[in-house]
């Protein structure tokens, strides 16, 4: 893998999720903020359909910064759609104590006890 390649793809990766938060009713960022991620979206996509892609190579810091961006995407993502989910399923597994005072006060003591 070159660093070309590398930077296209998380160019896309950018482009996906600016589309995906642009056009989410569950990204509740207001007009400003869907704008904001339309014009990312926009520029990513140009700077992939660019024809002089292949003459000009992306140097060792723009790519960090495209997957820099990539990964704060993705897990923008994960956050909106599946962090009260997964939260969830963790506090049940792990029964930590911070899970257990924030279920209507129930502490570790009582449960010990079967209350």
């Amino acid at each position: 893998m070159n660093t070309q390649f590398l930077s296209t793809l998380f160019i896309g990766i950018i482009v996906l999720w600016a589309i995906w938060a642009a056009l989410s009713s569950r990204v509740r960022d207001g007009i400003i903020g869907k704008i904001i991620y339309s014009v990312v979206a926009l520029a990513g996509w140009a700077i992939i359909q660019r024809s002089e892609t292949f003459f000009i190579t992306p140097s060792v810091a723009g790519v960090t910064f495209h997957c820099g961006l990539a990964c704060a995407g993705i897990r923008h993502f994960f956050i909106v759609t599946w962090w009260a989910s997964v939260k969830g399923w963790m506090c049940r597994k792990l029964s930590c104590e911070h899970c257990l005072g924030a279920e209507g006060g129930i502490t570790k003591s009582d449960r010990s006890k079967g209350r």
